[in-house]
């Protein structure tokens, strides 16, 4: 264990016995993609004070584990997590944020989601996030990137819903881009949770040459159809969708897209609540490649004593 996540998680440790912390998190998470890049990371921490799944304060240490090939570095760090949410709409507030060392390099990391419903048919989302580049040289010269955005979902009519979002990308090797996306939404059998998706993405970069430290055209647009579903299984709710459309890479490069992800969080026991994800994606990430795909499985555990 190094220095640095030794003495976080001294910190960390020290506030939950000041506070007497109710709950103890801990996350596992895996990613690979086919240029053989590898990530995993652990993370450990306390929640106080924990109401519940949808509400409480607390702190983590975290290391993630970046290789391939013969090369290999650690990036280590601590965050902050605040929720507020109502577990029905998901208004309020979801907010991770810290700071990891990686290659030399201190950086922000975090995610952040504020939800509010202005009216029953309306809802606004704010959002921030931040993190490491996740390629071999991006690492390496300690490139990162910050992400604002603003989204507006609103219901056509009844069933349809309509979500728009506009977002300003920072790179801190100078490069940015805008993003622009759109969802329409159609629940078709709504007493099954099954729904049917367009999606549409799109960014522009401000930086053609970013020295091949990660995927950068000029512009960027992907089309997508998607099948949804959201179902409760005694106290577990899984989500999950699939789908597959096409991109186009500075106007004539064209690629399929395909994608899949599901996730299911519910209790085991009184004390013990599990959350489960694993997402699959074959679309041009970081690397300039047709055919490119990403994997990322994880598990959440929260204990409440």
């Amino acid at each position: 264990m190094t220095r640095f996540v030794a003495v976080a998680l001294a910190l960390v440790l020290a506030a939950s016995a000041r506070a007497q912390a109710p709950a103890a998190l801990g996350n596992v998470d895996f990613q690979s993609d086919t240029d053989g890049f590898h990530a995993s990371r652990l993370r450990i921490g306390g929640l106080y004070p924990y109401a519940s799944s949808f509400d409480h304060v607390g702190a983590a240490v975290q290391s993630t584990h970046f290789s391939q090939g013969n090369w290999s570095r650690d990036a280590v760090g601590i965050v902050g997590l605040w929720r507020k949410q109502d577990a029905k709409t998901l208004s309020g507030v979801n907010a991770e944020a810290g700071a990891v060392q990686v290659a030399g390099h201190t950086r922000a990391v975090g995610d952040v989601t504020w939800d509010m419903r202005p009216a029953a048919t309306t809802g606004v989302e704010l959002l921030a996030a931040g993190d490491v580049v996740a390629t071999q040289k991006a690492i390496e010269r300690g490139i990162a990137y910050g992400f604002v955005a603003a989204s507006v979902e609103q219901t056509l009519v009844e069933h349809v819903t309509a979500i728009a979002l506009a977002g300003y990308q920072p790179f801190t090797d100078g490069n940015d881009r805008v993003h622009w996306r759109g969802r329409l939404i159609w629940e078709v059998v709504p007493d099954s949770g099954v729904n049917v998706q367009l999606r549409y993405k799109a960014y522009k970069s401000g930086r053609s040459d970013v020295e091949g430290a990660y995927f950068n055209p000029d512009r960027y647009r992907q089309w997508q159809g998607a099948v949804g579903v959201r179902r409760r299984f005694g106290s577990w709710i899984w989500t999950g969708s699939a789908g597959a459309g096409r991109e186009t890479v500075n106007g004539t490069d064209n690629h399929p897209v395909r994608m899949a992800e599901i996730r299911g969080e519910g209790t085991l026991t009184d004390h013990v609540r599990l959350a489960l994800y694993a997402l699959y994606s074959r679309s041009t990430g970081y690397v300039d490649a047709p055919d490119y795909a990403y994997r990322q499985v994880g598990a959440t555990l929260i204990y409440r004593f």
